[in-house]
């Protein structure tokens, strides 16, 4: 009976001893560092963006930004609805080249390319441009609340280059 306590007593220091290593090499995050806009913020925000155009969910593509906060929100989401309503299929991708903090805002820079069936028998709308988001933190998580130039997200032909024209020069 005494092995028996003994046996118990080392069994129980060894877990203690575990969990206080365990425990000791969790370093907890610093209050100004949790509210940090990370690559892998922007990347899932850019991610939902992505797959709601490519499924053409309006709703979806703007659960990613904050429509309240937004200036001119209202016709964002206005612009946003029309574009994916009056295009037969969007394709699009992202490359994030930055993720930065001014202040409490998150800023990210991502080189998109878009190309869109409108429908409309002139060929498909092709955009490349660079794209610049500004995010703020929510309750709970990041969301943009701008995004510059919005008038990627249209079906303007300004501001487009054809896949099959170099725009190294006049032709």
């Amino acid at each position: 009976m005494a092995n028996n306590a003994i046996s118990l007593r080392r069994s129980l220091f060894v877990a203690l001893g575990i969990a206080f290593l365990f425990l000791s090499s969790v370093e907890p995050v610093p209050a100004q560092q949790q509210d940090v806009f990370s690559f892998a913020d922007a990347s899932a925000l850019l991610r939902r963006m992505n797959d709601a155009l490519v499924n053409r969910q309006a709703g979806d593509f703007l659960s990613a930004f904050n429509l309240a906060k937004m200036q001119n929100g209202p016709l964002f989401k206005q612009q946003i609805t029309s574009f994916i309503s009056h295009s037969d299929s969007i394709r699009m991708h992202f490359n994030l080249t930055q993720v930065t903090m001014a202040g409490a805002q998150g800023a990210a820079t991502a080189d998109a390319e878009l190309e869109a069936d409108m429908g409309s028998g002139n060929g498909p709308l092709y955009k490349q441009a660079a794209l610049h988001f500004v995010a703020e933190k929510t309750a709970t998580t990041w969301k943009f609340v701008d995004v510059q130039p919005r008038s990627f997200f249209s079906s303007s032909r300004s501001a487009a280059t054809s896949p099959n024209k170099s725009s190294s020069g006049p032709e």
